[in-house]
């Protein structure tokens, strides 16, 4: 099994597209139609939920008129967000199919199918032609991505000039990780974390220029803090929650931002 086979059985576990609709019945909603806000967030696998996706695309220029790829899409929370919330259009790419199979169907129930689009795939070879979005997103997928260089290329590549590049991971700050699992990983064999430093090279190299670096620690902990003591993110083991939370506060671990563009 290649590290993208292991990426991809690592988030294939449970049927997350029941999970998921069990949140609307549960609400006493409609699971056949509902709005993204109804899933509240637990559709977004990343610190910060809804209200970070909403940060990170008003930083990056985000408007009714943005053609944007969502690279590594999950069950597709940040691209109907995105869809309903800003009017963009939107197209995903994931590797695991469960997620991509559960992205288009939460998304028809949404009725927002003609703004997000999702397909099967990896992002280190994008199936779109050269120079067709506007802006592309990196949100909590380069932790598991060893060769992040051909992630910012193939983004450059499909990016009009202009295009805005944003990334949102959780980043090495110093020292090492010392315990597994974590959100993204059971142990350190997928598991790319790097620093800032090392992302904001790799995006120049592939013809970026690197405009802001933003680096949310205090709400990222602050929100493990409200999830730990909830049910959690959907999916998300506890231990690697809690693990997560004391890398953070020892300043191994943190979320951070950076926005770059094409000239």
């Amino acid at each position: 099994m290649n590290t993208e086979e292991s990426v991809a059985a690592h988030y294939s576990r449970g049927n997350v597209e029941d999970v998921l609709l069990g949140i609307i019945k549960a609400a006493g909603g409609n699971p056949q139609h509902f709005v993204p806000a109804d899933l509240h967030g637990a559709d977004q696998l990343h610190i910060g939920g809804a209200q970070a996706t909403t940060r990170v695309a008003t930083r990056a220029g985000v408007n009714a008129g943005s053609h944007v790829v969502d690279l590594g899409s999950g069950t597709g929370g940040v691209a109907r967000h995105l869809a309903h919330d800003f009017g963009a259009t939107v197209h995903g790419v994931d590797l695991t199919p469960q997620f991509v199979a559960a992205a288009r169907s939460l998304t028809e129930r949404t009725g927002l199918s003609s703004l997000a689009t999702f397909s099967q795939g990896s992002i280190l070879a994008l199936p779109f032609d050269e120079s067709v979005f506007d802006v592309a997103l990196l949100v909590h997928v380069g932790m598991n991505i060893q060769n992040k260089d051909q992630v910012f290329a193939e983004a450059a590549r499909v990016l009009r000039p202009g295009g805005i590049m944003a990334v949102y991971d959780i980043m090495l700050m110093g020292g090492d990780i010392e315990q597994y699992p974590l959100p993204w990983a059971q142990t350190p064999d997928t598991s790319f974390v790097q620093p800032p430093l090392a992302y904001s090279d790799a995006l120049e190299q592939a013809g970026f220029e690197v405009d802001q670096e933003v680096k949310p620690l205090a709400e990222g902990i602050e929100f493990l803090e409200k999830s730990t003591a909830s049910s959690g993110p959907v999916g998300v083991d506890a231990g690697a929650l809690s693990n997560l939370m004391t890398a953070f506060r020892s300043g191994v671990l943190s979320p951070v931002e950076i926005y770059a563009h094409l000239p």
